[in-house]
């Protein structure tokens, strides 16, 4: 009994249920700076295979392979190399950043494939920003600057200047900025508003970077302009009121046209003219007539 039991016990410690792969990593968040080498750790353990196939691939839309049949395939081919199972890419870009997978076949062991993931984010420091501001603007009007840096990593917040001297947006000032999209709103803009603007886009990676200063003008609205904009305002004003001059005379009932009440009477015809009146004393006889 005790030879069997020894047997049972030996067969638990080296029974098929021990004899499996193991991949991790120690450190599967991995932060690089834009054009330096990113270090991708896998370690893995195997129980009898001692040669197993190691893979790497990356997840995007589909997933494709880094490494694999040991060799480096596409972009990687070049740029990368491999020591054990850790991935070392060298002069990374911002389309390297992603998902990566660390896969280790041990055929031998009785669970044959172990997985690791490894996330990389490549930092990008900030990007000359393009800023779209308007040459010119007619006084009273409302206006947008726009600033944007497209490529910086992790995203970029946004600052204004004017006439080299910044911004800041409080509950008194006639503009608001939003420092997230890059925008200044100006309201109702005056002489005052008119002057060099630019924008600065900046991180935690890297030196803020500027856009050139692009020059704005308040102009007056001309002459022309002005009587047009009065002569429309004045016709729309005439017709709102003409519209609501009709509305009240309806309501009242003075619009409606009057019915001519009919006549109970009998209609009598009028009496004819008299007979012409002939004057008998200054009658002369003109002519004789023989009977």
């Amino acid at each position: 009994m005790k030879m069997l039991a020894l047997l049972l016990f030996s067969t638990v410690l080296q029974g098929p249920f021990s004899e499996s792969v193991t991949v991790s990593s120690s450190k599967p968040q991995v932060e690089v700076h834009e054009h330096t080498d990113a270090v991708l750790l896998c370690e893995f353990r195997t129980e009898k295979d001692h040669n197993p196939r190691i893979e790497w691939k990356k997840k995007g839309k589909g997933v494709t392979f880094v490494y694999f049949n040991n060799k480096f395939t596409g972009s990687y081919a070049g740029r990368a190399q491999i020591e054990g199972a850790t991935l070392t890419i060298h002069s990374v870009t911002l389309k390297d950043s992603g998902e990566y997978r660390c896969e280790v076949t041990a055929s031998e062991d009785h669970v044959s494939l172990g997985e690791a993931t490894v996330t990389l984010s490549v930092l990008v420091p900030p990007h000359v920003p393009s800023c779209d501001v308007p040459s010119s603007v007619f006084i009273g009007a409302d206006l947008e600057l726009l600033c944007k840096d497209k490529l910086s990593v992790p995203p970029a917040t946004y600052s204004w200047y004017k006439d080299n001297k910044p911004l800041k947006a409080t509950g008194d000032t006639p503009y608001s900025i939003d420092t997230k999209k890059g925008t200044l709103k100006l309201q109702s803009v005056s002489k005052a508003d008119s002057g060099m603007y630019r924008c600065e886009s900046s991180n935690s990676v890297g030196a803020p970077k500027s856009c050139v200063a692009q020059q704005l003008k308040v102009l007056d609205y001309p002459l022309n302009m002005t009587i047009l904009v009065a002569g429309a305002s004045g016709f729309v004003a005439l017709v709102l009121i003409c519209c609501i001059c009709i509305c009240i005379c309806r309501r009242k009932g003075c619009c409606k046209k009057s019915k001519k009440a009919k006549s109970n009477k009998p209609f009598n015809p009028p009496p004819p003219p008299p007979p012409p009146f002939r004057n008998f004393r200054n009658y002369k006889q003109t002519q004789s007539f023989m009977i």
